[in-house]
């Protein structure tokens, strides 16, 4: 810590006592920053250009003068272990726990757990591209994960009805399930469908009363643990109804038609956490999130409103946040393992020499069973580690977070980590550090950033596109294949890791 710099010092105490007010103020509990909520003295401060970033260099639309500006800290700016191979006459789903871990590479807490038997390829057959506009948002799949989904969907007015799912896996006999659920206090329905078969098609209809009714459509149930996949990878998409037929259209037809096996955004999905940009953003991925499910990370534009936690149903970090269980989790669909990660901690647990809330978390989850079977392990935190462009140049965090060099980097290089995905620059940056991958990709729609002279440090070579653009993530048996694509479809960059490589 004697290298800190001194100004991130003095920004980072207002952080600290933001985040643990019941120490500095005497209070009883956490607090949570809720600057939209009524009576609240925290105001938003701040008008986003036509970048869709903020002008004065803060935390971003969204972010309250002295506390989010804090918490944000103007934050713009060889995995060597073997993964190990299953035994003889393993069977999809099985794991198992090698008895004697002497030769064994992994430097973590727990031995290296064998992979499942992979089998299959990444994605699957063309999504049909329609739309259905009976509701204002959705349906749309969410934490489709082990034997579960859940469909959301909320009329344009809300509603005293049950929200009502018709579904039915093809592998089932007679007729289709019908689950229902009430509406939250927003008129939003969050319908959980239990028992799915895994990797099963299923087709469902989601109604509200005799008027009301999306459908049908077909997504496909969770994996077993050995199948690949294929990622759409998006961030910054700061959704605009401009920017919905001009960026977004494309990248999400284009995954549609690539049969995509989920979505994961990297933070700034609006611009600012009002209600109608979410609308806006619901409506630009509507085709994609009536099949393939959405995994979000919040990003310093979403401020933690409680606008973003309650759009989306997510996976829950366990145990969960004090503020939001929501904020940081992980999951694992197939032979991938899934972290998605919030800055905060990171900045916390840097300042002050010890373990905060996420970065504890991501540790014992990174020694997990669902992580160490994992074919791949990759990351997803929306401010990059190690970024090349900016605007302006001068930006004190232009060349990436420090925190996250100084923590989670050494860290995820221990754990085996494959790949780290930011976003926040709105340019496609991608660099290797001592074998693992770590892609800028913040193009899905706010305004492109500059390129800047390369930071000192900065991994060599930095390949780097002022394009706007999706990633897409092929998780196969042998091989992750990463690529960059713009949106009239020309292919930016294209890498591949190798399990040998590992």
């Amino acid at each position: 810590m004697t290298s800190m710099n001194t100004s991130r010092i003095l920004r980072l105490v207002p952080t600290f006592c933001a985040l643990t007010v019941w120490a500095c103020s005497g209070t009883s509990g956490p607090a949570v920053l809720d600057p939209g909520s009524p009576g609240s003295d925290l105001s938003w401060t701040d008008e986003p250009d036509s970048t869709g970033k903020d002008p004065d260099g803060d935390a971003g639309p969204g972010a309250p003068d002295g506390v989010m500006d804090a918490v944000a800290l103007d934050a713009r700016g060889d995995p060597g272990g073997d993964l190990g191979v299953p035994g003889e006459g393993t069977a999809p789903g099985d794991i198992e726990v090698p008895t004697d871990d002497a030769d064994t590479p992994h430097q973590g807490a727990l031995p290296d757990i064998a992979t499942p038997l992979c089998e299959g390829a990444p994605g699957g057959p063309p999504w049909p591209d329609d739309a259905d506009p009976t509701f204002l948002r959705g349906p749309a799949l969410q934490d489709v994960r082990d034997d579960h989904a859940v469909v959301v969907f909320r009329p344009a007015l809300p509603l005293a009805d049950p929200g009502c799912v018709e579904w039915s896996p093809s592998s089932w006999d007679g007729p289709p399930v019908t689950t229902c659920a009430d509406p939250d206090e927003r008129g939003q329905y969050e319908v959980r469908l239990e028992g799915l078969p895994p990797d099963d098609l299923v087709t469902y209809i989601a109604f509200v009363g005799p008027d009301l009714r999306a459908g049908p459509f077909t997504f496909r149930s969770a994996p077993p643990p050995g199948r690949p996949q294929r990622i759409l990878v998006l961030s910054d998409i700061h959704a605009t109804p401009e920017r919905n037929e001009t960026i977004l259209g494309p990248l999400v037809r284009a995954a549609l038609f690539e049969g995509v096996d989920f979505l994961v955004t990297v933070g700034d999905s609006v611009s600012q956490p009002e209600e109608a940009q979410f609308d806006t953003l619901f409506e630009g991925l509507r085709p994609l999130l009536h099949r393939v499910p959405a995994f979000m990370t919040l990003g310093n534009h979403e401020a933690r409103s409680p606008n973003y936690f309650a759009a989306f149903v997510l996976p829950e970090a366990d145990p969960p946040d004090p503020l939001s269980g929501e904020m940081y989790y992980d999951f694992r669909r197939g032979n991938v393992w899934i972290g998605v990660l919030e800055i905060t901690d990171f900045l916390v647990s840097w300042f002050a020499g010890m373990d905060f809330g996420a970065v504890a978390w991501l540790r014992a989850r990174l020694d997990s069973p669902e992580a160490r079977s994992a074919r791949w392990r990759l990351l997803f935190i929306h401010e990059p580690p190690w970024n090349k462009d900016w605007a302006p140049c001068e930006s004190d965090a232009a060349d990436g977070e420090e925190a996250l060099r100084a923590v989670l980097l050494p860290l995820a290089l221990h754990q085996d980590v494959h790949a780290i995905f930011s976003g926040h620059a709105h340019t496609y940056g991608r660099g290797v550090l001592e074998g693992m991958a770590l892609v800028v990709c913040g193009g899905a729609g706010g305004g492109l950033d500059l390129s800047c002279p390369a930071p000192e440090g900065l991994p060599q070579p930095w390949i780097e596109a002022h394009v706007h653009h999706r990633v897409v993530v092929e998780a196969g048996c042998d091989t992750l294949a990463i690529r960059a694509v713009d949106v009239d479809g020309a292919e930016v960059d294209r890498f591949e890791i190798g399990i040998d490589d590992t």
